[in-house]
């Protein structure tokens, strides 16, 4: 039986790549652990070749446009995983005068510009629930701009939901300074880029949210010296058993290699730690009035105090203005129910291990929503 053939062939889901993104990414894929069949290659070609064409249509269409925006500082918000960075983005989308890359922006970088118009006028009120933890979201709900940068061919954390024997390497594939420099100057132009495109439509700052971000913060400084960021922690042991639940979901849904859980759970310990490091030497980089912290447990607690608290020390514009449609969501999104983990005490033992200093610097403990099983 041909190797490829040789574990079980496993139905995915495809992201909505470039040629030259799936180009890159085909070529890592380990054929000891390959499970998908030779009609997900064509499909990614095909589909890859597609989007590639789209792309260029994007352009040419919004050439001029393109060619004259300047966009405007943008403002971070910085967490690992599962820290609560989707319900800081959405509290600060509550501000029209803010812009943010959508759902369909972000899995749709390659025709956005072309088509989110008419998306929006005929599934906005189509809601979904995530995987993950049954949040609510539409295509026009604010994403992770990360799924962009991967989809247009930018070296990404995310391309090891399709790879995910590229978690082996965790330094590599988290900073970006172990890339070559051809990679690094493509991440640059790629942000760049998709950062104008979303300027070209929304002709706002933009809010921009991405766990992948806070391992870039030194790159961040440079590349938007007048950037603003607020960095958002939560109880570690929460955030361990949430990521395990995370990265195991979607590389369930987008891999094309089998995995193991002890290989997630050893990149998620190793990812926690270099994220500190980097948001400690960034921290170092950015002017003390640009950037601000919060907890999510005080955020879950207090929403619109805390980002009160935030416009105030980041120097946002006014508040008053935002503060009914903060409360507005707030309201509407009382009704959501945070998942409750168990994890064993074989893995809190590893937690303790890998990640005691910086649980003990925070003060955090375990929280009501973790048990030991």
């Amino acid at each position: 039986m041909d190797q490829e053939h040789s574990v079980k062939v496993a139905a995915t889901r495809r992201l909505r790549l470039t040629l030259d993104a799936w180009r890159r990414l085909v070529g890592q894929i380990d054929p000891a652990r390959a499970r998908f069949h030779w009609r997900t290659r064509v499909s990614y070609q095909l589909g890859g070749a597609f989007h590639s064409l789209l792309l260029q249509i994007q352009e040419h269409s919004h050439a001029d446009a393109l060619k004259a925006v300047n966009p405007q500082p943008p403002i971070f918000l910085l967490g690992f995983w599962r820290s609560g960075t989707t319900f800081l983005h959405e509290l600060f989308c509550c501000d029209p005068t803010f812009g943010f890359p959508s759902t369909h922006a972000c899995l749709n970088p390659s025709h956005f510009l072309l088509s989110e118009r008419w998306i929006s006028e005929r599934v906005a009120q189509e809601k979904s629930q995530r995987p993950m933890d049954n949040m609510r979201y539409s295509w026009t709900s604010p994403q992770e701009d990360e799924f962009a940068l991967l989809a247009l061919g930018a070296p990404s954390v995310y391309e090891a939901l399709i790879v995910p024997s590229l978690m082996r390497q965790p330094g590599r594939l988290l900073d970006l300074r172990q890339r070559t420099q051809e990679e690094q100057d493509r991440w640059r132009a790629t942000f760049c880029y998709f950062v104008r495109l979303l300027t070209v439509q929304q002709g706002k700052p933009m809010v921009l949210k991405s766990p992948p971000h806070g391992f870039k913060l030194p790159f961040l400084t440079s590349l938007f010296p007048d950037a603003r960021y607020v960095i958002i922690e939560r109880n570690p042991y929460e955030v361990f058993a949430s990521n395990l639940k995370l990265w195991r979901t979607l590389i369930d849904m987008y891999s094309l290699e089998v995995t193991s859980p002890e290989e997630i759970e050893t990149f998620v310990l190793s990812a926690y730690v270099m994220h500190e490091e980097a948001l400690a030497e960034g921290d170092q980089k950015v002017d003390p009035r640009s950037i601000t912290r919060v907890r999510y447990e005080d955020l879950v607690a207090d929403p619109v105090g805390q980002m009160a608290r935030i416009y105030d020390e980041l120097q946002l514009g006014s508040f008053a203005t935002v503060q009914p449609r903060l409360e507005k969501y707030t309201a509407d999104a009382s009704h959501h129910t945070r998942n409750r983990f168990q994890l064993p005490r074989t893995q809190k033992n590893r937690i303790d291990g890998a990640w005691g200093q910086v649980i003990e610097r925070k003060g955090y403990d375990w929280s009501n929503y973790i048990s030991l099983c």
